[in-house]
């Protein structure tokens, strides 16, 4: 038996004894005598009190009492728990950084029971019923997003279980912890089970790049030029416009339609009402400075911005792969496609979806931190008056009700009698 408000149950004890201790001091006035004469009237207060205790009444006593508590115990909520229960939610990794999907499905098959929560997570959660449906993505994974679904999940299933295990199973790389991780880990009121996973860093994906563009095109042929061993995925570069084929193609897993055209007629995208220019372009720690126009307004997450802050090329997520949108024009005739700092800003332009991967495990520590020590969470931690409810209350409300009811009946003939 746990209780939602369990003050209410030490201010229903304190009334209930006020009450008593009110009850059985009874104040009232002397009787009044005649006297023969006036100059035996004694020398006192005509209003004089006389306290005794009164131990007569008892129902009275009994039901005032019984009110109190009745209405305690209802403000109290008591909600019966059941015992010895464990509620599992188990978070999967399904993000870029797990390196086989046949170890995440064995991984499963060998921890999930029936009635387990399982919530798959990359950048995004969701709650799953079936494991096998589960793969892996290209997306970037975020613990933030899994925990966060956690917490959610445990404070419905906190009303039919005792205690709430958490199990991560998980490569933990480096780049799914964030700012949030931490402070989402500290509301988990319990120890974490880690299961570990291999991690995509000891297997890296091979690049595959295809550029179709017009002969001679300055861009194309410095992208031809770029070492294939700081690249990762499948990428295809188009110059021109995009056909029905290649939306089909990015649609594929870890597959990167990059959409860079050669000029300004070769892509329908928003355009400004007057072209304008900037002098410098910035993807992640890669810089650009040079004499861009800019003729089109891009929507998506930013991958480069310009030097006032807009988004220089965007990324749109769509099916297991992305298309990413480059709207800096550079000038055929100038050499900057030549430079070195060209090919180390292109390198990011060219990365997986989500960004460059950081598949780097996470420290010791960090893991340690995540795990946690001590027992499993109690339920009770989860629950709230938002979340239920107890079916006692309205019961225990109408008895106290009728208890006072029962009292004020009772006094009345006695107040009359007095």
């Amino acid at each position: 038996m746990t209780w939602l408000w369990p003050p209410a149950l030490v201010i229903a004890g304190m009334s209930a004894v006020a009450a008593a201790a009110l009850h059985l001091i009874a104040r009232g006035r002397p009787r009044a005598e005649p006297l023969p004469t006036a100059r035996f009237v004694p020398l006192r207060h005509l209003h004089d009190r006389a306290r005794a205790v009164a131990w007569s009444d008892l129902p009275l006593l009994a039901l005032r009492v019984l009110a109190l508590i009745a209405i305690g115990v209802a403000v109290a909520a008591p909600v019966a728990s059941p015992h010895g229960v464990v509620e599992r939610i188990v978070l999967v990794d399904r993000s870029r950084a797990v390196a086989s999907t046949a170890e995440l499905h064995d991984s499963l098959r060998a921890l999930v029971r029936g009635g387990d929560l399982v919530i798959p997570f990359d950048s995004v959660a969701s709650v799953r019923a079936a494991t096998d449906s589960i793969s892996t993505t290209d997306a970037r994974g975020a613990l933030s997003a899994g925990l966060a679904a956690a917490i959610r999940a445990a404070a419905v299933a906190a009303t039919r279980a005792d205690s709430m295990e958490l199990v991560i199973v998980s490569p933990l790389a480096r780049e799914e912890f964030d700012e949030a991780t931490s402070r989402l880990r500290g509301a988990w009121p319990g120890r974490v089970r880690v299961v570990m996973l291999r991690s995509s860093a000891s297997e890296p994906v091979p690049a595959q790049i295809e550029i179709r563009a017009q002969p001679n095109d300055a861009v194309a042929a410095a992208l031809s030029l770029l070492p294939q061993s700081r690249l990762r995925g499948t990428v295809r570069i188009l110059r021109s416009r995009v056909g029905s084929a290649d939306s089909a193609w990015a649609r594929l897993a870890g597959h990167v339609l990059v959409v860079w055209p050669a000029s300004d007629t070769a892509a329908d995208w928003a355009r400004r009402v007057a072209i304008d220019a900037i002098g410098a372009v910035t993807a992640s720690t890669a810089t650009l400075v040079a004499r861009f126009p800019r003729p089109w307004i891009l929507d998506g997450a930013a991958v480069a911005r310009w030097a006032d802050g807009e988004p220089a090329a965007v990324e749109r997520a769509t099916g297991g792969g992305c298309i990413r949108e480059v709207g800096i024009l550079v000038d055929e005739s100038s050499d900057l496609a030549l430079r070195t700092p060209f090919r180390r800003f292109v390198e990011q332009l060219l990365a997986p979806c989500g960004g460059a991967r950081a598949p780097t495990p996470a420290s010791a520590a960090d893991i340690s931190v995540l795990a946690g020590r001590g027992v499993l969470a109690p339920a009770v931690a989860f629950r709230g008056s938002n979340v239920e409810r107890s079916p006692a209350t309205p019961w225990l409300l109408a008895l106290g009700a009728a208890m006072l009811v029962a009292e004020l009946a009772l006094r009345r003939p006695r107040d009359r009698a007095a």
